[in-house]
């Protein structure tokens, strides 16, 4: 996952610059930043991205406590901070991905620097929630990608749909790279 700050350059012209750490290969045992918040119900995130129950926010260490490709695929992850768990289970058809390349995206060994944002973006970035004018990168860290299934390759779409819960859908538009319409966006 590429996440992007535009900066200007000393000629005046801008550029990208990552400010996502790098993407590694999250093992059983090993502690870890999520790369993204995300919502749960009881202890389980399912793939598809539901918008609803406790949220985890951007950067909570947690130590990958277990890692199966079993049922589609599904990783326990454990808070460092209080020993809470959720179960995240894989939806392929939503994902179209295994388990091994989900815990890659959502997983990184450092946290990513979200405080070179503004605070009302970091803000809503940690509460899970999308906003009005939010680059696609932010939109990423605040809510995780959308289902594969409504949204195939998100970078390359102005058009992104989340799932918010398994009877409710969220449109999200961008133009020039920002969200511009959405659904009870602020």
């Amino acid at each position: 996952m590429m996440l992007v700050l535009i900066a200007a350059g000393l000629s005046g012209a801008v550029m990208a610059q990552s400010i996502a750490p790098p993407t590694i290969q999250p093992q059983e045992g090993g502690t870890y930043f999520t790369r993204m918040s995300f919502h749960h119900e009881g202890d389980v995130h399912q793939a598809t991205n539901f918008s609803r129950g406790v949220v985890w926010p951007i950067n909570t260490e947690v130590r990958l406590v277990s890692k199966t490709d079993r049922r589609h695929g599904r990783m326990v992850l454990e808070r460092v901070d209080n020993g809470d768990r959720v179960t995240i289970q894989n939806v392929p058809r939503h994902t179209d991905m295994s388990i091994d390349a989900l815990a890659e995206r959502m997983l990184a060994d450092q946290p990513t620097p979200i405080e070179r944002l503004p605070e009302d973006v970091q803000r809503a970035i940690r509460a899970g929630e999308l906003r009005m004018g939010m680059t696609k990168e932010q939109a990423l860290m605040a809510r995780g990608y959308p289902p594969t299934v409504h949204t195939a390759n998100p970078m390359d779409a102005d058009t992104w749909v989340y799932q918010e819960n398994r009877f409710a859908q969220r449109t999200i538009v961008f133009e020039n790279g920002r969200i511009v319409e959405g659904r009870g966006l602020r």
